[in-house]
């Protein structure tokens, strides 16, 4: 057994920041070494991290890998490259592939392309459509994270807006369903009225895009996707938060006790409104980047654990 000392480092877990040692012990924490306690035995290596920070493998439930059928973008061993020298060492990969990963076939190869090519922890979403919550109860929980629901379009053709469809999913599993939530039907209506708008020009300006993907937009389909859960009991998770709006969905309570969590992506707690005018359409995204007010609350409620997760 090959053991490694990281020796003196500043170890940040579970809430507290403390200075200790770590060893490792074939890839895996053997000890963790705090006010002094010694050694159960020697080391093969010792690492000096004086001065460093220590902390526990990052787990990012939200990644988009590209793999299979999108990869001039990225694939899974540049992606889980990337997150292991960032320090991520579990990962969630979204379906939105091609083929988007909506049934049985499609999800066995993409963990097949995962087990092959990903050099850390790995699991991935079953993506909702209409018609496929017949096959959730097929699902293996002990490799599959979550259903994956847009009830707003974004990249693919994966949404799911009809009533019915929606009941449908929630009241058809007890895995945790991670919900894109923007309302399509406001998502038209805007659309048609800044197009409209500027009509005589080549495009809306980038800048409009959180006039188009809007507060009122995020919040109804939020609200709607709560309301959902809590009639079904069902485990619900809302990715990406960009609004201060929808921050009152949500309650102030340990982690453990809550069945509706939320998550904030970096973007929108990095950048505002007034970023659009320097960055164009590099900080283009669904949800869209919207007000400083907005990003201002989505990092206080980081900090308060309101929002549970921050995600890439």
């Amino acid at each position: 057994m090959r053991r490694t000392l990281i020796h003196n480092a500043t170890i940040v877990n579970e809430g507290q920041s403390v200075r200790g040692s770590v060893v490792i012990e074939n890839g895996r924490i053997a000890e963790v070494l705090t006010h002094g306690k010694p050694l159960s035995a020697p080391c093969d290596e010792t690492i000096d991290a004086t001065g460093c920070c220590l902390l526990p493998g990052i787990i990012d439930d939200h990644v988009h890998f590209r793999d299979p059928g999108l990869t001039h973008k990225a694939d899974i061993l540049t992606e889980s490259r990337a997150a292991a020298a960032g320090g991520v060492t579990s990962i969630m990969d979204m379906p939105n592939t091609n083929p988007p990963t909506v049934t049985l076939d499609a999800l066995n190869a993409k963990l097949d392309l995962l087990n092959e090519k990903c050099i850390v922890n790995h699991s991935c979403y079953f993506g909702a459509t209409n018609s496929n919550y017949k096959d959730f109860h097929k699902l293996d929980k002990h490799r599959v994270c979550g259903i994956k629901l847009f009830m707003g379009s974004s990249t693919g053709n994966m949404l799911v807006d009809g009533i019915n469809s929606l009941q449908n999913i929630f009241n058809g599993t007890d895995m945790l369903i991670a919900a894109h939530c923007e309302d399509p039907a406001i998502i038209k209506e805007n659309t048609a009225k800044y197009k409209a708008m500027y009509a005589e020009e080549d495009d809306v300006p980038v800048g409009k895009h959180p006039n188009i993907r809007s507060t009122a937009a995020c919040y109804a389909s939020s609200g709607l996707a709560v309301k959902l859960a809590e009639q079904a009991d069902a485990r619900l998770h809302i990715l990406h938060l960009s609004t201060a709006k929808e921050l009152g969905l949500f309650k102030s309570t340990p982690l453990a006790e809550k069945h509706i969590t939320a998550e904030a992506c970096i973007a929108h707690l990095f950048y505002s409104l007034s970023d659009y005018r320097t960055l164009g359409t590099r900080i283009k995204c669904n949800p869209a980047i919207k007000r400083k007010n907005d990003r201002d609350a989505l990092r206080a409620a980081v900090n308060s654990g309101l929002i549970d997760v921050i995600a890439t």
